[in-house]
């Protein structure tokens, strides 16, 4: 499966998908190049969602 098609499937399944905040700045892209619905992770807000009890975590 591709990132994409991996992407799209999390968010059909009701999960966030957010890139890295660095991401896009150093591909010299801006937030028009993501899929619809696929945000950008604030380093603060990421960590307290990562440390939180509830999260489940996917890593590949």
């Amino acid at each position: 499966m591709s990132p994409q098609g991996l992407m799209r499937k999390i968010m059909a399944q009701g999960g966030t998908v957010e890139v890295c905040a660095i991401y896009l700045p150093g591909k010299g892209v801006g937030a028009e190049v993501l899929l619809d619905g696929v945000g950008t992770a604030r380093p603060p807000a990421m960590a307290a969602r990562l440390l939180a009890e509830d999260t489940r975590i996917m890593s590949l």
